[in-house]
């Protein structure tokens, strides 16, 4: 459930939203509205703090409301094109997949980490996520993996990666991915390409570009597919889920270059 950890975890995303709001206009709009988003959600993740688990018919009942909030903050467009009747039926389908399972060899369906699938619409697909975030803190916990199975999606929820991160360790750095869903980290070797599972150094270019030292592409020449790395170790100030954000230059130039993301974040970048 919520705890005060995760609720300053919630505080430091809409603190970093803002002060990058107003050091990248590039992205200014993007990342005062994610600061707004993320408010919201941190009230939901705060409402949900009693629960044991997903309560997915109380999670339904939160779309009019956010679908409100949408129209309170400028987003018309987006509330004006979800029907409430579909976007409930295709989140409460994906939601129920997070529900604790009867036996502990059961395994989150892999459809629960690809809920695009269940809506083609990016409006209803942003409703979906966002929503999904917020209550994702109380989502029941898996066991890890080894490090040696290489798990592509997270073994928390099964959702894929939306970045990754590097962190000091000794005199190097290691690796994560983080979650697109729950915001929560799983170790990652540190030269694999995290759709395809290919090691050649030579087949995984990383680019870079000096208006962002501490955020990078890193890409895979086999599966055409790239991660953005935020590394910790250049700016330990940085919140990855929002230098992410503040950063759609670099997705911007990946895409023109033929790479596709592996995962978008909630804002659909």
């Amino acid at each position: 459930m919520p705890t005060a950890t995760h609720e300053a975890a919630w505080d430091a995303r809409i603190a970093r939203a803002r002060e990058l709001a107003s050091s990248r206009p590039a992205a200014r709009d993007l990342l005062t509205f994610y600061a707004a988003l993320a408010e919201y959600q941190r009230a939901l993740a705060v409402s949900a703090r009693d629960l044991e688990t997903l309560d997915v018919e109380a999670a339904v009942e939160t779309i009019p409301g956010f679908l409100a909030w949408l129209r309170q903050n400028g987003r018309s467009d987006l509330a004006a094109s979800v029907h409430v009747d579909s976007v409930a039926s295709a989140f409460a389908l994906v939601a129920s997949a997070f529900r604790p399972k009867s036996t502990s060899d059961d395994i989150l369906p892999a459809e629960a980490g690809s809920h695009e699938s269940e809506s083609e619409h990016p409006a209803a697909l942003f409703v979906i996520e966002s929503l999904l975030q917020a209550f994702a803190e109380v989502l029941p916990s898996r066991d890890t993996p080894a490090l040696g199975s290489m798990p592509m999606r997270c073994p928390h929820c099964a959702a894929l990666p939306v970045a990754a991160v590097l962190r000091e360790e000794g005199q190097g750095a290691k690796r994560f991915l983080l979650c697109a869903l729950c915001l929560q980290e799983w170790e990652c070797l540190r030269i694999v390409c995290p759709a395809c599972g290919e090691q050649d150094f030579d087949t995984l270019p990383v680019y870079t570009a000096e208006q962002f030292s501490h955020v990078r592409i890193d890409a895979c020449d086999r599966c055409h597919h790239y991660v953005k790395t935020i590394d910790l170790t250049k700016d330990g100030l940085a919140v990855p889920c929002v230098d992410d954000i503040a950063s759609l230059s670099l997705d911007l130039w990946a895409r023109e270059r033929g790479y596709t993301r592996i995962k978008g974040n909630v804002l659909g970048i």
